[in-house]
Formats: C-alpha cells, structure tokens, sequence
C-alpha cells in the first residue's frame, strides 16, 4: 500500500527538535512596566531607559514577563511621575497638603519592607547568582514639578538611563520625616455689637429713606385725588382726561423697579437686624425692652408685606397698609436702638461709683467683696463682714443674713445679668423660709449653681448652716468669699474688655467708610 507524501512530511516534521525560549534578561537592568497592567499605569509610570526597551523588544512576551518578575525581586527605586488629581480631589486642601513619599519609598526599597523581598537584606535563593546583590538601586533626583514633554531635551521622558546612585551624602530626609503641609486657614473673628448696631443704623437709614420717598409720593396722589379731574368740553359736558398710554406704560414699569428697590433695602434691613439679635453679646438687655415674642411678629409682619408686594408683581405700587408696616417695624427698631444706648450709658455710670473695681484692698478682702455684693442688691444693705474669731459669737449678723440661702440667690442671679456667660440661672428657689428645709434647698441651689456657672467646688454642711451649728460657718464664710472673688475677677475682666472693644469702634466710626457716588462708578 502506498504512503501519502503528505502526511510522510507531516510526521517528520513533527519529530523535530521542540522550540528553545530565549534566555532571560540581565537582572542588573531597570525595571519596565508590566505587561497589561490592571489598573493600567498611565497615572505613575516609571521612566525607562532606551538601553533596557531596546532588549525588552527583542524578547518575546515570555521573556519580557521574566524580565519583569528578574526585576521585581531586585525592588529598585524608581521615581514616580506627577500625578493628576480629580476635580473633587484638587479642591480638597486635605489632598493637596499631602507632600512627597519618595524618600519613603527608597527606605522601603532598601530595606526590603516591601513584603519582605529583594533589597539589601534579601535572603540569597539556591540557584540564583548573587552577583547583584550588592548593586545599588539607581535613584533620580527629585522635584515638584514634572516635565513630560518628549520634545524638551530636559525633560524626563527624554532622558536617558543616567540616574545618580544613592550613597550616603544624597538629600532625601530620614523616612520618619512628615511631609505634610498643613494649611492654617485664618478664620476672622466674628464682630461685635458696636459694629453690628452700626450697619443696622445704616440700614434702617437707607430703608427709611426709600419708604419716605413713597410716603410722600402718596401725599401728592391723594392731594391730586382731592382736585376737581373733570374739565367741560365744547359741548358743555365734562370729559375726563385719559392718561396717555406712554404714561401708563412709564407708571407700571416704573411701580416694578420701585417696588423691586423696595424690596432690596427692606431685606437689607431685615438681615441687619437678625444679625444685631442674634449675635448680641447680652440678649436679655433687648428683652429687657422688648419681648423675644414681639419681636419675631414684627419681623413676620414686614416679611408677609413684602411677599404680598411681590406676588402680585407690585402692580398698583406700594399700598397704604403695607407702608404702614414697615415704617412702623422701622420706627420700633430704631427706639430699641435708643433704648439700648440709655441703658449701656446708665450702666457705665453705676460702674464708675463701684469702688471695688479698682484700687489697693490689701488687708480689706471682705470690705472689698462686701461692696461688691452690695452693688447687686437692689433693695437694703449687707452689714459689715467681720472675721470669724473664736472670742466673738458666731455666726456674725453677716453670715445671718445670708444663712436662709434667698439673697445668695438673688445675688448669683443678678450676677448673671452682668455677665456675657448668661448661664446656670437659678429659676426655682423658696422665697418663704420659715420651715428649715427651705432654707437648706435655697443652699443646695445656690452651691450646685456655683459649680456649674462659675466652676469651683464647695464644700460646706447646708445643714449645720440651717441649724447654726458652730462647726459649719468657717466653711460657709470660706465658700461665699471664694464665690466672691471668682465672680468679681471674671466679671471685671469682661466689663474692661468691653470698654477697650467699645473704645476702638468708636475711634474707627470716626472714620466712615466713604460713600461712592454715581460718577465714580
């Protein structure tokens, strides 16, 4: 039987010799980018040498691949390219504070914390030549900014593989060195109430100043009502006069750009003193005035008269009862305003007749704080604060007056009214006591209302106290002369800053910010 040529050659082909792989590349070479990367490495790429892509390429995709995994376990340092952040990240100043992690990287790399391989301390394998054992990974010097154009002779994609070899005078910090930048961002401080009363007063100015025009463009309108509108006619009839449709026109567009004026001066207004309310350093002196309540209706008020204005596209202008409302909230906020200045300018002279503000008290701490005690009751007199000795009779007529615990209480209320820390109140107190335990709950308030507002422990027997003791007063006179010396530090301290603050917002309204006119704009 006759063989087939063709299937002859095919079996004598097949017993030759199997394809040899090419051998693998020099592991003294730098290390190239994986071979389909996941994800790719178009962010951080490392620059190669022209030296290495010319072997690389002539390897086929085995050889490459073993070229890669030769240099993986070398674990050089190779510089990273500049990385390109996204919009949501570029904006963040967490992001952009982070500072370079090169030297890290060349600490990893040479100490082989890189999951344990490659490196200076890598442990020989059986097999392998150990003759680049100790070559040291070639570096390049680092910078902030990146060059990436190919066609720039100095730039880093058309380099060649010339880097500079690590030695011990090189530049990179130690690896425990932050590279964070932190940012200090300078936040102003918030104003203060001179500064808020004054762009309120300019507000309501401005305010009052466009409603007073309206104002009296209604006087004149119902001045022409009154005016006889009718003129007879040739025929001996009278015959009204029709508006030309040029002034109707002109009178609807003009009610919209008053109207929309209106509205932004108003609203200017009305911020200014949300701002005033809110950010009063003693908001019980305006309440003091005027109702929290009524205040907020007011503002309601003109609020709704500004919406009613603007829904109906201010056409017919600004009517009579809504001007009404706002004229009269304008009014009402100016004379709290005054209000508020005559009771700051009483107070100022009160201050200046306390003696215990100032001044040498050496030798006289309980006349001191005595007087100052005296300056918060509103009605009678303390008597004199003796010493406790041990010769005289306790308790003295001083620490008597105050055993029931009622004054103490007026006393540490009406502190707090005199304080920008208006916190701690004591709102629920006996004012009978003629039974002992009321006079023991109107000590127990008074002492937890110390701790809390002007934070210092007490330590006294409320009851020893009720029931005169003689082994309670030391400790009651010590807790009230603590308490009166740490209200009346922090108290004066707040009533001169004020007066400092008060001072130099009176020297900068001196000088008004100045006003630009309608040529200069």
């Amino acid at each position: 039987m006759a063989l087939n040529p063709a299937v002859t050659l095919d079996r004598t082909a097949s017993r030759s010799p199997p394809l040899t792989r090419d051998s693998s590349p020099s592991p003294s070479i730098s290390p190239t980018p994986a071979l389909s990367a996941c994800p790719p490495l178009d962010r951080s790429v490392s620059a190669t040498s022209s030296t290495a892509t010319s072997t690389a390429s002539g390897h086929s995709v085995g050889s490459r691949s073993s070229s890669a995994s030769a240099a993986l376990r070398q674990r050089g340092y190779v510089r990273p390219h500049g990385v390109a952040f996204a919009d949501s990240a570029g904006k963040r100043d967490s992001v952009l504070s982070l500072g370079s992690i090169a030297h890290l990287q060349y600490y990893f790399a040479r100490t082989g914390l890189l999951d344990g391989k490659g490196a200076q301390l890598a442990k020989p394998k059986q097999g392998v030549s150990d003759n680049h054992g100790d070559a040291k990974p070639k570096i390049r010097s680092s910078s902030d900014t990146v060059n990436l154009d190919e066609d720039d002779p100095n730039s880093i994609a058309a380099d060649d593989d010339t880097g500079q070899e690590w030695d011990s005078n090189n530049t990179l910090p130690a690896p425990t060195v932050s590279t964070y930048r932190h940012k200090v961002q300078y936040l102003p401080p918030p104003p203060d109430s001179a500064k808020l009363r004054r762009d309120l007063k300019k507000a309501l100015g401005d305010a009052e100043k466009v409603l007073s025009t309206v104002d009296s463009e209604h006087v004149d309108a119902l001045e022409r009502r009154k005016r006889p509108q009718a003129s007879t006619g040739p025929g001996g009839k009278d015959e009204e006069k029709e508006p030309s449709p040029l002034k109707r026109s002109h009178t609807a567009g003009w009610y919209e750009i008053q109207g929309l004026h209106i509205l932004d001066v108003v609203t200017l207004a009305i911020r200014a003193a949300k701002m005033y309310y809110t950010a009063h350093e003693q908001p019980q002196r305006i309440y003091s005035i005027k109702s929290e309540r009524e205040i907020r209706e007011e503002l309601v008020g003109v609020l709704d008269a500004l919406k009613r204005m603007a829904s109906r596209n201010f056409a017919g202008g600004l009517k009579d009862e809504e001007l009404t409302t706002m004229m009269s909230w304008l009014r009402g906020v100016d004379h709290l305003i005054t209000e508020e200045e005559a009771l700051e300018k009483q107070e100022v002279k009160e201050q200046e007749k306390w003696q215990w503000l100032e001044g040498s008290w050496e030798g006289r701490q309980r006349e001191r704080e005595r007087s100052f005690l005296n300056s918060f009751l509103s009605e009678g007199q303390l008597p004199d604060w003796a010493p406790l000795e041990p010769t005289k009779p306790v308790p003295t007529p001083f620490l008597e007056a105050l055993r029931n615990g009622l004054k103490l209480v007026h006393l540490h209320n009406a502190m707090l009214k005199k304080s920008k820390r208006q916190f701690g109140e004591i709102k629920t107190f006996h004012t009978d006591t003629a039974k002992p335990y009321r006079c023991a709950e109107n000590l127990r308030f008074w002492v937890k209302a110390v701790e809390i507002r002007w934070e210092m422990k007490v330590k006294m027997d409320v009851t020893g106290v009720v029931h005169r003791k003689e082994a309670a007063w030391p400790d009651f006179e010590t807790a009230i002369l603590q308490w009166c010396q740490t209200a009346r530090e922090e108290l004066t301290k707040e009533w001169k800053e004020s007066t400092r603050m008060k001072r130099s917002s009176t020297f900068f309204s001196a000088y008004p910010e100045p006003e630009i006119t309608n040529q200069e704009a």
